[in-house]
Formats: structure tokens, sequence, C-alpha cells
């Protein structure tokens, strides 16, 4: 037997006992493997086998808060009397820029792989829209991704929003740019071919203007890779706009921020969900150049039952507070088992009819009910956090 075999049976046998079970959970790689994740206990109950796609060291909270879900499932005694099992495929490519639409069709083999070659019944993620909109038109099988892109869904019949879309985020921005923080013109930077993105910023133009706002400039773009911005932060600067709306990922996001202040640029840097990632506050040494910054992501009414719980558990699972990508995660692994179970059925589409049904789920958050466009409507779903000493707090809070 070798070395990895192992320690996975070490790990089945320790979870042969209940109270040792998170112990085992965080006894587990969390980075992507190949391998089908052990159930909670070591019943012969029958697997239900679900894909999991999430890339090595970006949003990682997404598999953490659908881990969390798949426990809680496995002890409540599964979907239709069986086990919750994930198989793992990490969609980033061992070289190439990531996320870009170049790199983007593997994520479409990794998908193709586990529906046809593992047989799952559903998948969740992939975690960018980018790699989303290349699934959805391949998938037969209902998917559910961190991504949030507004026109993801358009890409295929089988594909929901958890989380809130990036048009509505960029909404709830530019009215918290205008009538909160009283900006009238803004200029934006996003990362060039990236879905999400360049659907973010436009949504973000479109709504400051009817708000009363001035867009200023071009939509200015960089590469991913980018580690100089100096171009386009040179005719920013020139425009001297009061917000900066800024739509990508770290690391570029904090380098971006960081050369604007270093050449004295002064407007305040607005963001979205893109900016919740695994690095974004650890990509700079000092994070000076990121306070008074503000962000939306996908949020809950921490003030629930299955918020308090979710955010308990999480905690006691994983050691630190859940984000809004955990929170789509959890919610993904959670709304799925719903719809099977309503379906009594694992076929494709009566799960994803099923889906389409749920209305006043309360889970880690509240959701209404999903659209036509298969967009979760959710109850307080959007936050505004704001930088302040180098971390995020409550917007709200910080303005006291």
């Amino acid at each position: 037997m070798n070395t990895q075999n192992f320690r996975f049976l070490l790990c089945v046998l320790f979870c042969l006992s209940p109270a040792l079970f998170i112990g085992c959970e965080r006894a587990q790689d969390m980075g992507m493997t190949d391998k089908m994740v052990a159930p909670s206990d070591t019943t012969t109950l029958p697997m239900l086998k679900i894909g999991l796609i999430q890339p090595s060291e970006h949003y990682t909270s997404f598999a953490k808060g659908a881990k969390l879900a798949q426990a809680e499932i496995n002890q409540a005694g599964g979907v239709l009397g069986m086990q919750v099992a994930f198989i793992e495929r990490d969609n980033r490519p061992a070289s190439g820029p990531f996320p870009d639409p170049s790199t983007a069709p593997f994520t479409a083999e990794v998908a193709k792989e586990l529906i046809e070659m593992e047989k799952v019944i559903a998948l969740l993620g992939p975690v960018y829209s980018t790699n989303a909109v290349q699934v959805a038109p391949i998938s037969q099988v209902p998917v559910l991704p961190a991504a949030t892109g507004a026109n993801v869904t358009e890409a295929g019949d089988f594909i929901f929003l958890i989380g809130v879309s990036n048009a509505v985020q960029a909404q709830t921005m530019a009215e918290f740019a205008v009538n909160t923080l009283g900006k009238k013109t803004a200029a934006t930077i996003h990362q060039d071919g990236d879905v999400y993105s360049i659907g973010l910023t436009k949504a973000f133009r479109e709504n400051f203007s009817q708000l009363g706002g001035t867009i200023v400039g071009d939509e200015e773009v960089y590469q991913v890779g980018d580690t100089t911005f100096s171009e386009q932060l040179t005719r920013i600067q020139t425009l001297n706009p009061d917000a900066l709306f800024i739509s990508s990922f770290a690391p570029e996001a904090p380098l971006l921020m960081k050369e604007a202040r270093d050449m004295g640029i002064e407007s305040v840097f607005l963001g979205s969900d893109g900016w919740e990632g695994d690095t974004f506050f650890t990509t700079l040494a000092d994070n000076a150049p990121l306070e008074g910054a503000y962000y939306t992501t996908s949020s809950n009414d921490p003030s629930t039952p299955g918020a308090q719980k979710f955010a308990a558990a999480y905690m006691a699972m994983f050691g630190s507070e859940a984000d809004g990508t955990a929170l789509s995660g959890y919610d993904a692994m959670r709304i799925l088992a719903i719809a099977i179970e309503a379906a009594k059925s694992t076929d494709p589409v009566a799960v994803r009819d099923a889906i389409k049904g749920i209305t006043d789920y309360e889970g880690g958050a509240s959701i209404a009910r999903f659209n036509e466009e298969r967009h979760a409507i959710r109850i307080k779903g959007v936050k505004i956090w704001a930088i302040r000493d180098g971390q995020k707090v409550d917007s709200a809070e910080s303005e006291e």
C-alpha cells in the first residue's frame, strides 16, 4: 500500500468515532485531489457522487463551505439514503495565466471528465465566471458555481447562480458611491477578457451614470499577470476622478492600488467580491495603499438561525470566519440536497427543475426564490465592506 492510500485509510478509520469527525475533516488535505472524499461514517450506504471543481489557492473557502454542508448532510443520514461523496478536481492549469480565456477550456475538460467518466450527478463550482461559461454549455447535470457573473446562466440550461450577481453588486456599489460617499465622477479599470470583470464594469458605469454621476475616460484594461499599470494609471490621473472602480482580483488589484497611491492618485478605490480572495490582504507587505477602499460581497442576514449556525459550524471546523465564497459553497450543497430529495430522483432534469422551484430557503443565506435567469434572489444579499488598518470591516461601522 502506498503512502497516499495509507493516509486516506487512516483518516477513514479515524472517522469511525463520531466525536472525532471534525478532526478527521481537518486531517483531509484541503488541496484539490482526484480522490473521492470519505463520507462522515463507514456505513455501507451507496454513494451520491458530486463533482467539486476548486482551483488551488483561489477562493478555497468555496470547497470548505461545501464540505461543511456535506458533513452535516451525511451525519443526518445523507440524501435519499445515500452518503454524499465529493470527487474533487483542481481546474487551475499547471502553467499559463489563471483565470484567463486562454486557459478556460481546461476547466471544460475537467467538467467533462467528471460527468462522463466519474458519472457525477451534479457539479459544485467552478469559482470564476470565465470558467463557468465554458462548463455551462457542455453540462447536462446541474451546476452550482461560486461564479457571480450575471450572464453566466445564459451559457447553459443547467447552471445557477448561488451568490449575488455582479450586476446587482455593481448597482449596489454605484448607489453607495453616489448616495453615501457623495462621489460625482468615476473611472474604471478591469481585467481584459474576463467575463466577470467585463460585465461588472459595464453595469457599474451604467448605474453610476443613471444616478447622476459622471464616468470619465474609457474603460481601462490590464492583462492577467500584469505587475505594473503605469500607462493606464497615468491616463486616469489626468482625469482626477473622485472614485476608481477596480474590477479585478488579487494579486493585480492590490498591486494596482499601491502603484496608484505611489503616483499620488487620491481617488477612493471601489471593488466587488473579486477582492474576497485568499491572497488579497497578503499580496502587499504593507496594506496601507488599501486604506479607505470599499467593496461588495454576497452576504446574508447574520441574525437568522441558519446564518448563526453556519457561522459557528464553519469556525468550529476550519478555525476561521466564513466569507461570501464559503457561504456560496455551503448553500450550493444544501440546495442541491433539498432539490434531490424533492425530486425523489437524481435525474438531472428533475433535479434542475426542483432547484428552480425552491422558495423560502433558510440556510447560511436566506433565498426567497430563483428568478427566470436562475439567479438566487437573496434576502439582504449584498454587503459593503470597508478596508481599515489593512483589514475588512463593516462599512456602516467604519463611518461611525
